[in-house]
């Protein structure tokens, strides 16, 4: 810093005169506004004829980001007149203020500390205007995040003051977003229970009672900010909004799909993955591996969760009925027609899901007009006279192998890939392992919560049941455990007989061994899967079929046994199907 200090004058700021510009800088809450005003207030402070606030890059090139007063003299011609004084590091700027003194005039050490004093509020004033700045534009970006989804979702600070709602979240609460930001949740009308359970120091409650009825909760924390999704009973949901009831809803959670084995894991992260992407998706696995569940699962994960679940199963509709029972009807379409009409099960969805459930069983004719309804996203009711848009989410669901259905001509190949965006295979439960302790210790421990004492089974029931082959999957061993617990005398809490279902199977399987003594059931398993292929000429589907799997689940089995595929033979005729029952 140099200084010019000429004996002829002097000029004192005193202690107020720092004070009022310090005050001033304090109140200036925009950066343009607060670079603009430094200069100003730097040389009216210590009476310069002017000043210019500079920027100085790594390369010690200056630029000028604000002036004031008369223009600088250039460093030649303003000799030692020049005084500059560096601004503390602010918002990651090098920034310098340089006054040009009067002639005559000079500054005292005091004179300079106060200057420098001065450089250490604008630094400050400069940091703190940045970050509100920084501050007010990360609300407004969350809020319009917030205020975007279709789910009812509000964000609370550390301190439980709502700090922005979602649209849906304004009309289930019963809230107005401009009387509502800024306070804190228990302080606003009716929402003292759902403040109660989120301070909770505990577990924090899945459901809470407020006046719109019972709301499902779903948190998630990041960075201080707690964001919380409610999820309003779908049926009341319709009757507030005056609609026609949906049946069905979504009871469901990803967490809800138990297991540790790879590839449950793996479907768990994918429908989390997917469930806020507006994409079809298509669940295959055998009856009872719950595909239901996992569709579920999927639409309460995402921001259509607020909206109508609904889900159709295709094999149990008429096939006169199918057309009329999707797409709906208009008043008078065909003899019997509701008076009313009928908005079909694509119209109920309305901006929420609709699960296709046995897809692989919808008639040939059927599927050509499904196709055009997933590709053009509109409907035409019957008896209508225009198509109307839909925007539901479709997911469909099939225990059926289709590309064998696509071969053998049941099934259209175009309407496959457009329902097969995103494929979730779900495994049978003979093959998850280590997942069938894990579901039989979960399910007795719902039934002890019922019955209000501990139920377990004997070492042995269990190695039983992970012995077995559970051909109706997780189903099976839901319904067969419930019959075993209900069944149980009251002065046991110990299943210790094996259920004769299994016992029987197990020792149906034992006499395949032959004269080697008994056969495991890995080594059963293989042996079985080598015989279908050898007696399928090689072709997996047909094998598939004789195993009674799909073609997926079979390809697994050889690769996890290392099974050696027999090459096809020409000529060979096939034995039909019937021979292998």
């Amino acid at each position: 810093m140099v200084i010019l200090t000429p004996p002829e004058t002097s000029f004192i700021p005193g202690r107020d005169e720092l004070l009022l510009a310090c005050r001033e800088l304090s109140a200036i809450g925009d950066v343009a506004a607060l670079l603009e005003s430094i200069p100003r207030l730097g040389a009216g402070f210590c009476g310069a004829r002017g000043g210019q606030l500079v920027e100085v890059d790594e390369a010690g090139i200056e630029s000028i980001l604000a002036a004031y007063g008369a223009p600088l003299a250039a460093p030649a011609e303003a000799g030692d007149a020049l005084v500059t004084i560096p601004i503390p590091r602010a918002s990651g700027l090098r920034l310098q203020l340089v006054l040009e003194m009067v002639p005559g005039a000079h500054l005292q050490p005091v004179e300079l500390s106060q200057l420098e004093i001065f450089a250490f509020m604008s630094a400050s004033a400069l940091a703190r205007t940045t970050l509100n700045v920084q501050l007010r534009a990360s609300q407004a970006i969350e809020g319009a995040l917030v205020g975007a989804v279709h789910d009812a979702v509000i964000t609370l600070d550390g301190d439980g003051v709502l700090r922005s709602l979602s649209g849906s979240a304004e009309t289930l609460l019963g809230l107005r977003r401009k009387d509502a930001i800024g306070k804190r949740l228990r302080d606003l009308a009716g929402l003292l229970p759902l403040a109660l359970a989120l301070s909770s120091g505990e577990k924090k409650p899945e459901v809470v009672q407020l006046a719109c009825g019972q709301v499902r909760l779903r948190l998630s924390r990041c960075d201080g900010v707690l964001a919380v999704r409610m999820v309003a009973d779908s049926h009341a949901a319709a009757f507030r909004a005056g609609e026609q009831d949906v049946s069905g809803g979504a009871r469901h959670v990803i967490d809800d799909l138990l297991g540790d084995s790879p590839l449950i894991r793996r479907a768990r992260e994918t429908a989390k993955r997917m469930a806020d992407l507006d994409i079809p998706i298509l669940i295959t696995g055998e009856t009872g591996t719950g595909k239901e569940i996992l569709a579920q699962a999927i639409h309460t994960a995402s921001a259509r969760a607020s909206e109508p679940f609904v889900g159709v199963n295709v094999s149990a509709i008429p096939r006169e009925l199918v057309e009329s029972e999707l797409f709906g009807y208009e008043p008078g379409a065909f003899t019997g027609a509701a008076p009313k009409g009928n908005p079909g099960r694509f119209g109920q969805a309305r901006n929420g899901t609709l699960l296709l459930d046995e897809i692989g069983e919808m008639p040939l004719e059927m599927q050509a007009k499904l196709l055009r309804v997933l590709q053009e996203k509109v409907v035409q009711r019957l008896g209508a006279s225009s198509p109307k848009p839909f925007t539901a989410r479709v997911i469909a669901s099939t225990n059926r192998d289709l590309e064998a259905e696509v071969g053998a001509g049941r099934f259209r190949l175009d309407l496959l890939h457009r329902l097969r965006v995103v494929h979730i295979e779900l495994p049978p439960l003979r093959e998850r392992g280590g997942d069938i302790r894990l579901l039989v210790e979960e399910q007795l421990r719902l039934h002890s919560k019922k019955l209000r004492r501990t139920v377990q089974v004997s070492p042995q029931v269990m190695e039983a049941f992970e012995a077995y082959s559970w051909p109706g999957n997780v189903r099976e061993l839901i319904n067969l455990l419930e019959g075993e617990v209900s069944l149980m005398p009251a002065s046991t809490n110990v299943i210790d007989t094996i259920p004769s279902v299994i016992e029987r199977s197990l020792r149906r399987a034992t006499p395949l061994a032959g004269s080697c003594g008994p056969m495991t059931l890995e080594s059963a398993e293989r042996e079985a899967c080598a015989l279908a292929l050898q007696e399928a000429d090689g072709n997996v589907a047909q094998a598939a079929r004789i195993l009674g799997v799909v073609k997926a689940t079979l390809y697994s089995k050889i690769r996890r046994y290392g099974i050696e595929q027999p090459k096809a033979r020409l000529g060979r005729p096939r034995k039909p199907l019937a021979e292998h029952s």
